[in-house]
């Protein structure tokens, strides 16, 4: 096995020869396209087992640097497929016959490996959030932009029917102005310090930190998503999922916030090790012409559809739209100096006299108005809710759709639904979101440098 050093300084080589490949001749509609998968953990298996539901697509071969989870990944209806099994991806990309790859590694591999693959002519279903880090980002744009090759996001909600629909509420102005976008997603992925251990056999521990510092094993290391160093936390991803929605409903593809605050703290999980994502977190975007926020703190509605997911709140009403389905909710009209029965003697605890005593009415102040809410002028709005009979977190019949684009993108050549500037739009404001984690201050975005700014 080449050392970590020399590796990227191969990899780096191999970019260098991106200007030259050629554009993929595009497939017959009935050609079945060849693929391998790299990374067989969890969500790899899922998509794995998605795109191999079509019939016009068929893999070959595994890379994965973790015997033990090759062999947990290995289910019986997998081994059907006598997948050839490697450690190091690049000898995957070397192979003619492999048309496309599903990149399913930890988050800060997918940026060399996808420049890898492009450099090799091979298309690119990658799952989200793109990276982990705005350098390992901007280089994917870069080796995108330089190649002819099909790139996937794995954002997949894009796929997704009642998402489609839910957009539509917000593109007919039902709900009026739109001035926030609120992103409510529960949970986190810390866990409590660790003792460093011994690598495990079977664990090529150099190569799975590839690109990433340098550290001693830890077995809680290798969920990946909790580690600045190997994802980002709840903010990275599902924040990829959130952000994307956010984006895509308010016609914001391609921006990129003017200003970003964030706050976090252990406060779930006190001794979580410093080097993971904070467990609590308040997040706040400033674009040009709406905020967005994000939290990990759910409010309990005791509605009939579940409580997290994407709200876009307007003058006139708001949308929330998660797994489930969608909701709209017209604004409740403020109940101000309302007529009724007096008070009793001891209201709030203090005594205004016998059967109550005579209070000034209050008043809404020189302007009339109330709490600056704006106008609402239009029909009224009607409360909707719909809920997707087969929606839900774990579902999959929208990653079936989200898959079978890709596959017939490879094919025409076409843009696929979640292409990668999308999933660079997406995962931006959640990477500087970090940065600003990390730093402990408010930061701006520099578009000429592609970078943080202070401010």
């Amino acid at each position: 096995m080449d050392s970590r050093r020399t590796f990227l300084n191969s990899s780096a080589a191999a970019a260098a020869v991106l200007a030259a490949s050629g554009a993929k001749t595009a497939l017959g509609a009935n050609d079945r396209i060849q693929m391998a998968i790299i990374g067989t953990g969890n969500r790899g298996g899922r998509v794995f087992d998605s795109l191999v539901r079509h019939d016009d697509c068929k893999f070959l071969a595994a890379a994965e640097v973790n015997q033990a989870r090759l062999t947990q990944w290995m289910s019986p209806a997998r081994q059907t497929f006598k997948l050839d099994t490697v450690g190091d991806y690049r000898k995957i990309l070397d192979r003619k016959d492999i048309d496309a790859v599903l990149i399913a590694t930890p988050d800060h591999w997918h940026s060399q490996i996808m420049i890898d693959a492009i450099s090799a002519g091979k298309d690119v279903y990658v799952e989200k959030p793109a990276s982990n880090t705005i350098p390992r980002l901007n280089a994917m744009l870069d080796a995108y932009n330089k190649g002819k090759q099909i790139v996937q996001l794995g954002t997949h909600q894009r796929s997704w029917d009642h998402f489609i629909e839910a957009k539509k509420i917000v593109d007919g102005g039902s709900l009026g102005t739109i001035s926030h976008v609120e992103i409510v997603q529960p949970g986190s992925y810390a866990r409590p310090k660790e003792a460093e251990a011994p690598v495990p056999a079977g664990l090529d521990w150099d190569m799975w930190q590839g690109p990433a510092p340098k550290k001693a094993f830890k077995p809680s290391r290798l969920g990946f998503r909790a580690w600045y160093d190997y994802g980002g936390g709840l903010v990275a991803d599902w924040g990829a999922h959130h952000v994307d929605v956010g984006l895509w409903f308010m016609n914001a593809d391609g921006k990129a916030p003017q200003v970003t605050t964030a706050n976090g703290a252990r406060f779930a999980v006190p001794d979580a090790d410093p080097e993971q994502v904070p467990d609590t977190f308040s997040i706040a975007w400033k674009f040009d012409n709406f905020m967005m926020s994000f939290t990990n703190g759910e409010v309990y509605r005791g509605d009939e559809i579940e409580n997290w997911g994407v709200f876009f709140i307007g003058n006139r009403g708001s949308l929330q739209v998660n797994r489930q389905g969608w909701a709209v909710r017209p604004v409740v009209p403020h109940v101000i100096n309302k007529v009724g029965p007096p008070p009793p003697p001891t209201a709030g605890g203090v005594t205004l006299g016998a059967g109550g005593a005579a209070i000034a009415p209050g008043g809404r102040g020189a302007g009339g108005g109330f709490g600056g809410r704006g106008g609402n002028a239009g029909p009224p709005l009607e409360a909707k809710m719909y809920i997707n009979p087969r929606g839900g977190v774990e579902e999959d019949y929208p990653l079936h759709v989200h898959t079978r684009n890709f596959l017939d993108c490879v094919k025409s050549r076409q843009k696929p639904a979640a292409p990668m500037e999308v999933g660079y739009s997406s995962a931006l404001p959640c990477l500087i979101a970090l940065e600003a984690l990390q730093m402990g201050k408010p930061l701006g975005w520099d578009a000429a440098k592609r970078m943080t700014k202070a401010l």
